[in-house]
C-alpha cells in the first residue's frame, strides 16, 4: 500500500466530524445542565442555611426574652406589685387570609377550555386552583411584655447625652441662676447619642409591611379620605405588601431618670401640680430645659423656646363632626404625639396624666415596673378623646376611652377602597378582591357617624417605628428624591442642623422578608376535629384498626351510647366504630379551627367521640343513608388558636375575604347542626379564648360583627365598644390578651358611667364598652351636656353595682402558653422556611 493511501485511510470524513461535534455539544449541554442543577442546588442549600441561621437567632432571642418575663399571665395584676405586664394583640389577618385570595385555575374547565383569571365563575373548574398569595400567613400580630435580663447581662439603649450628663460640658451655668439657657448649652454635645443600660426593659415585637414613601419629599403616603390610613409599599399593584418585616423595640425601664418638677400647664384650664417628669438639662426645675433639637416635640403640643410645636392640637379640629376629614387624624397629638420621643429615647415612657382630673398633659416620664402594670402607660397605647363620641362642650371633655393600642386598619387587604386607594385608579375591584366592607364604625359627636376606617385594628402605626427624625430641606447632607426612607420632620426646620446621628431607620428590624409572624394562645377548650379522607371512611379502608365490630345500620333501641360512636362508611354501606378515625397509615385528616377546611365543617354533623361525655339514653343519632354522609368527629379539646378567632375578619370562619375558587360547602356560620360538641354547648366554639358565640350570618357569608349581648369582659376593658345597647355597630374592636391591673378599681375615676348617669338594663349583658370618665378640679366626675343629641352614640357599660368590678381584663382567664410561628423567604432563591416556638407563661 502506498503512503498516500495510508494517509487517506486515517482521515475523518465530514459526517464523522459532524457526529463528533454533535456528541460533544450534547455532552457539553448535559454538563452545563448538570452544573446549573448543581449550582441551583448549592444556591438553594445556601439560602436554606442562611434562613435557618437567621431563624435560630430570632428563635433564641424570643425564647430568651419570654423566659425572662417578670410576670405570669394571670390577670388582673396588682398595681402595687410592680410586676410589669404581658400583652398580646391579635390583628384581623390570620393564616387563612391570603390563602383565600387570588384563586386562579391552572388548566381548564370540565369542557377542556382554559378559564382566565378574570372569569369570576369558577364553578366548572375541575383542575387544581392556584392561590398565588397563599405563601403569606398571619402578619399583623403584636406581643409585648416586661423582662429582667439574665444574671450578669444588661439591656442597652440610646438616649441624648444631656439626660445622663448633669453638668459640664453639656451645660455651663454662666449666670448662676440655675436655669439652663439655650446659650449656656452645647447643643451638639447635648444631642450626642450615648448608650445606657438597665436590668429591666419593656420588649415589644410586631410585624408590619414596609411603607410607601413619596420620593419627592420623603414623606409617608396615605390613602384618601375616608380611609386616610398609611399606604404600604406595593410597586406591582397587586394589593399585597411588597415586603413585610419584623420589628422589636427594647425600651429600658429607668425611673431614676425622672426628677420632681412643677408642671405648669400653660394654655389649659387644669390646675398645676408637681410630678416625676423626665429629667431636664442640668436637673433644673424647668421641665422645658431640653436641647433645641427636641423643642418642637416636647412638651407635647406646646411651643418651647420659640420653636413651634410639631403636633399643636390634642385633637385636630377637622377630624370632628359631620365635616370630619380623616386625612388630618395623624396631626393629632393624642394619637402620635408620643411617637417622636421614641425616636430619641430607648426608654419606656408614659404620658403624664393630671392626678385630679385625669386629663392628658404635655409631659412625659420614664416608667417603672409598677407604672407598666397599668395599660395606659405602655408603648404605643393611646386614649381616644371624648370629642369623637360627643363627650365635650367647647374645649372641655368629660371622658376618654380606655387605653387602646395605636393600630390602623389594613383595609387595602381586607376590603376594597375604590378610588380612595391611590393605587387603585379605578372604582372597579379585582375579581378576587373582597368588596363588602366590615361593619365597623367609630363614634362621632355628630348625629351621623363618621367612619374612622378601622383605627385600633390592624398593623401598629408606622409612626412608632424607628426612622429618620430630620426635617426635609434642613441640610444639603440629606438624601432626597430616592424614597428609600421616611423623613419625619420632627426636628425644627430652622436653627437645628441636619443630624445624621439620629437617623435610626431600620434599627428596630430584626427580620426582613417575613411571610408570617403568628402569635397564638393555648385554649384548653378549642376543638380539634378529625375527618375521613378520600377513601370515604374512617381509618384504613377494609382494615379493622381498633378491634371494634363493623355493623349494619344501628337502631335506636336503647343502645344510644354505642350508636353515637359509629360513623357511616360510604364505600361499604356499613357503620364502623368512630375510633377508626385517625388510624396510623390512614388518609384521615386533622382539622383545627385555624385551618381553611374548618369552613367545610360548619354546616354538617360532627360526632363527639370522647367517651367521658355522658350521652342521654334513647337519644337517636341521625346518620343518613347515602355515601354522602360526612365522617367527621371531634377528636379532642385543647389547641393554640388566634385570640378571638371567631370574629377576625381574615379567618375562614367569618369569611369576609374573597372566596374565589370552588368551595364545596360555603361557610354557614351559626347554622351548624354539629351535635354534642364541647359538652353539648348550644353554640359552636364558645371557647375560652373567644368568650363569645359566633354571629348570625347574613346571606351566604357572615358579616355581622359581635352583638351587644355577651363578651362582657372585653367590653369592660374598653377594647370593644358598641354604638348603642340595641345595635351591633362596632366603634372599635381590639382583641388583646392583657394581664391588666386592679388599678382602675381604686384610681379615683369612674369607668362605669353612662351618659345619662343611669344604668342600662336591657338584656342580660347590655354593656357597650367602658370609658374613662374625667373629674372636675374638685375630684368629682364630670357630666357635661352634649353639643348635639347623642341618639344611639352613647357609650356605657351598663354594669354599675357592687357585685361587678369597674373594669375587667379583656380575657379574664389565665393563659398557660403561647406559640409564635415565623416564616421567612429568601427572595433571590424563593426558598422558604418556618419555625415555631412554644413557651409557658406561668
Amino acid at each position: 500500500m502506498s503512503r498516500s493511501a495510508q494517509i487517506r485511510s486515517t482521515a475523518f470524513t465530514l459526517v464523522e466530524l459532524l457526529i463528533a461535534m454533535t456528541i460533544t455539544l450534547l455532552l457539553m449541554a448535559a454538563l452545563a445542565r448538570s452544573f446549573a442543577t448543581i449550582g441551583k442546588s448549592i444556591n438553594s442549600g445556601r439560602a436554606q442555611v442562611g434562613l435557618s441561621g437567621e431563624l435560630r437567632d430570632i428563635s433564641f432571642r424570643l425564647r430568651t426574652d419570654l423566659r425572662s418575663m417578670t410576670v405570669d399571665a394571670k390577670p388582673p395584676i396588682k398595681s402595687v406589685s410592680g410586676l410589669g405586664y404581658f400583652a398580646y394583640y391579635e390583628g384581623p389577618l390570620t393564616e387563612s387570609t391570603f390563602a383565600m385570595y387570588g384563586a386562579e385555575p391552572t388548566r381548564a374547565d370540565s369542557a377542556g377550555n382554559p378559564v382566565p383569571f378574570a372569569n369570576a365563575n369558577f364553578n366548572n373548574v375541575t383542575t387544581p386552583t392556584y392561590r398565588r398569595f397563599s405563601k403569606f400567613g398571619d402578619v399583623d400580630d403584636y406581643v409585648a411584655f416586661t423582662a429582667q435580663a439574665p444574671e450578669g447581662e444588661w439591656f442597652t439603649g440610646r438616649v441624648p447625652r444631656y439626660l445622663v450628663d448633669l453638668g459640664a460640658p453639656v451645660w455651663t451655668d454662666t449666670n448662676g441662676d440655675g436655669i439652663a439657657q439655650a446659650s449656656e448649652v452645647d447643643q451638639n454635645l447635648a444631642m450626642e447619642p450615648v448608650t445606657i443600660r438597665s436590668r429591666y426593659a419593656e420588649i415589644v415585637t410586631w410585624a408590619a409591611p414596609k411603607w410607601q414613601v413619596n420620593p419627592a419629599d420623603q414623606e409617608l403616603q396615605y390613602a384618601g379620605h375616608p380611609s386616610a390610613m398609611p399606604l404600604y409599599l406595593d410597586q406591582n399593584n397587586d394589593y399585597i405588601p411588597d415586603e413585610m418585616v419584623l420589628h422589636q423595640r427594647v425600651l429600658l425601664i429607668r425611673p431614676d431618670l425622672n426628677t420632681n418638677v412643677d408642671l405648669i400647664l400653660t394654655g389649659g384650664t387644669e390646675p398645676n401640680f408637681s410630678a416625676q417628669s423626665l429629667r431636664p438639662i442640668g436637673n433644673t426645675a424647668d421641665v422645658t430645659a431640653i436641647p433645641n433639637a427636641l423643642r418642637s416635640i416636647y412638651p407635647i403640643g406646646q411651643a418651647n423656646g420659640g420653636y413651634s410645636s410639631r403636633f399643636p392640637n390634642l385633637v385636630h379640629p377637622t377630624t370632628i363632626g359631620t365635616g370630619a376629614d380623616n386625612r388630618f387624624m395623624f396631626e393629632s397629638n393624642w394619637l402620635v404625639g408620643m411617637a417622636p420621643l421614641h425616636q430619641f429615647y430607648d426608654l419606656s415612657l408614659r404620658r403624664i396624666l393630671h392626678p385630679v382630673t385625669g386629663e392628658a398633659t404635655a409631659y412625659v416620664a420614664a416608667n417603672s415596673l409598677e407604672d407598666l402594670v397599668q395599660p395606659h402607660n405602655r408603648f404605643a397605647h393611646v386614649r381616644y378623646p371624648g370629642e369623637y363620641f360627643g363627650r365635650n362642650v367647647s374645649t372641655a371633655r368629660d371622658a376618654y376611652s380606655m387605653p387602646l393600642l395605636a393600630t390602623g386598619w389594613n383595609d387595602t387587604i381586607l376590603r376594597w377602597q375604590g378610588t380612595s386607594d391611590s393605587r387603585g385608579g379605578s372604582a372597579t375591584a379585582p375579581t378576587w378582591f373582597p368588596t363588602a366592607p366590615p361593619s365597623f364604625l367609630t363614634l362621632n359627636n355628630a348625629s351621623a357617624p363618621v367612619s374612622r376606617s378601622g383605627l385600633f385594628n390592624g398593623w401598629l402605626l408606622p409612626h412608632f417605628e424607628l426612622g429618620d427624625p430630620n426635617n426635609y430641606g434642613a441640610s444639603a447632607n440629606e438624601i432626597v428624591g430616592t424614597g428609600d426612607h421616611w423623613m419625619r420632620n420632627y426636628m425644627p426646620a430652622t436653627g437645628v442642623p441636619f443630624d445624621i446621628r439620629w437617623d435610626r431607620t431600620g434599627e428596630d428590624i430584626i427580620a426582613s422578608s417575613i411571610l408570617s409572624f403568628d402569635v397564638k394562645g393555648y385554649d384548653p377548650t378549642a376543638p380539634v376535629f378529625i375527618t375521613s379522607g378520600e377513601d370515604g371512611g374512617p381509618g384504613r379502608f377494609g382494615i379493622d384498626d381498633d378491634g371494634a365490630p363493623v355493623v349494619g345500620t344501628p337502631t335506636t333501641n336503647g343502645n344510644a351510647v354505642d350508636e353515637t360512636r359509629y360513623l357511616y362508611n360510604g364505600n361499604t354501606g356499613l357503620y364502623e366504630y368512630a375510633t377508626e378515625l385517625g388510624a396510623d397509615g390512614s388518609d384521615d385528616v386533622v382539622v383545627r379551627v385555624s385551618d381553611l377546611a374548618i369552613s367545610n365543617l360548619m354546616a354538617i354533623d360532627v360526632l363527639d367521640t370522647r367517651p367521658q361525655l355522658p350521652i342521654a339514653a334513647n337519644t337517636p343519632q341521625t346518620y343518613g343513608a347515602t355515601a354522602n354522609v360526612n365522617n367527621e368527629a371531634l377528636s379532642s379539646l385543647g389547641d393554640f388558636v388566634d385570640l378571638g378567632f371567631p370574629y377576625l375578619p381574615g379567618t375562614a370562619l367569618l369569611n369576609r375575604t374573597a372566596e374565589a375558587g370552588p368551595h364545596p360547602t360555603r361557610p354557614q356560620v351559626g347554622r351548624t347542626t354539629i351535635t354534642n360538641v364541647i359538652n353539648n354547648y348550644d353554640r359552636y366554639m364558645q371557647t375560652a379564648l373567644s368568650l363569645f358565640p359566633l354571629p348570625t350570618p347574613q346571606g351566604d357569608t357572615a358579616t355581622t360583627p359581635p352583638t351587644p349581648a355577651g363578651m362582657s369582659s372585653i367590653k369592660r376593658s374598653g377594647k370593644l365598644v358598641h354604638s348603642a345597647p340595641t345595635t351591633a355597630e362596632i366603634c372599635f374592636f381590639q382583641p388583646m390578651y392583657d394581664t391588666w391591673t386592679d388599678y382602675y378599681e381604686r384610681d379615683g375615676f369612674d369607668q362605669t358611667h353612662t351618659f345619662s348617669g343611669d344604668v342600662t338594663s336591657s338584656g342580660a349583658d347590655p354593656e357597650m364598652g367602658t370609658v374613662w370618665l374625667l373629674n372636675d378640679f374638685n375630684g368629682n366626675p364630670r357630666v357635661l351636656a352634649p353639643t348635639v343629641p347623642q341618639n344611639a352614640f352613647q357609650v356605657d357599660t351598663g354594669r354599675l353595682g357592687s357585685q361587678y368590678s369597674e373594669t375587667s381584663p379583656p380575657f379574664a382567664l389565665e393563659l398557660p402558653a403561647i406559640s409564635i410561628s415565623i416564616r421567612l423567604e429568601d427572595k433571590g432563591s424563593q426558598e422558604m422556611t418556618e419555625f415555631t416556638i412554644v413557651e409557658q407563661l406561668q
